[in-house]
């Protein structure tokens, strides 16, 4: 995959995962998260997303129910990325160190 076709992705996956988490899924009360940063695979097939949160444990929490409802999120990217091959995404808490 072209390096610009894969920025390209990489923005709008971040910004319509965005949306699916603040819309459609379901995350426990006062759990605010972000989505920093998503990095694919050479192929594209694959996304790693990086979660953070004001603290450790909700980034935790918060990434157990996304990998939980992975199969209906990546359903939902399907529906609005109108692609081929839509990535799967698999999220990841951001270390500590990152932030």
């Amino acid at each position: 995959m072209k390096e610009r076709r894969r920025e390209r992705l990489r923005s709008l996956l971040i910004r319509e995962l965005t949306d699916i988490i603040r819309s459609e899924i379901d995350l426990p009360e006062n759990l605010f998260i972000t989505v920093r940063d998503v990095y694919l695979s050479k192929d594209g097939s694959k996304a790693t997303v990086y979660i953070s949160a004001l603290r450790k444990e909700d980034a935790l929490t918060a990434v157990e129910t996304l990998n939980r409802a992975v199969g209906y999120i990546h359903h939902l990217l399907g529906k609005r990325l109108k692609m081929r091959v839509v990535p799967r995404p698999e999220f990841v808490a951001l270390p500590e160190e990152l932030l």
